[in-house]
């Protein structure tokens, strides 16, 4: 991504990516349309320094669940030509709540959810952090039709390809 690209970015910024290995792969595979990407994070950008936040696994991670990471090293562990940078159709105002809410679940290190039970909100994987915080702060479930049978029930990134929802900011993928 290049500078001009990063200064484009504002906090709340969802961007996806496509990660390396089985399970990035498996979740391409179950994606019912769009993106071929596996993973979201949301961009936070203060005195003009870029991070992200997100739900990993300990897999991939030095712990299990919600952190934050700095935005280059996420772009590192990204496959080439795999990242797209949406932004919610909304007020600053509301972007900006957006991020600090799942800074919060980053300050309290939310437990990564292996079970991937959205019925369960003690523990979140990464659509999972998003659905909560957009439902917390927006009062509403935009998320509620994007659930992929394929992975578990589990809800899938179409949410954030949902062009009435959000507008592509920064697309490097076919």
């Amino acid at each position: 991504m290049s500078a001009k690209e990063k200064g484009l970015l504002h906090s709340g910024d969802i961007i996806l990516r496509k990660g390396y290995g089985f399970f990035s792969d498996a979740i391409v595979q179950s994606q019912p349309e769009g993106y071929a990407v596996s993973h979201c994070a949301m961009v936070i950008r203060k005195n003009n320094t870029l991070s992200v936040v997100q739900a990993l696994s300990s897999s991939v991670a030095e712990f299990d669940g919600v952190q934050g990471q700095p935005l280059q090293r996420f772009l590192n562990e990204s496959v080439p030509n795999s990242i797209v940078v949406l932004r919610f159709k909304s007020t600053p105002d509301t972007l900006e709540l957006l991020a600090q809410k799942v800074l919060n679940y980053s300050r309290l290190k939310k437990p990564f959810d292996h079970k991937f039970d959205d019925a369960d909100t003690s523990q979140f994987y990464c659509t999972e952090l998003f659905r909560q915080s957009f439902l917390q702060v927006l009062k509403r479930d935009i998320f509620k039709n994007h659930r992929n049978a394929a992975a578990n029930n589990a809800y899938d990134l179409t949410t954030f390809q949902d062009t009435s929802l959000f507008e592509c900011i920064i697309k490097h993928c076919h």
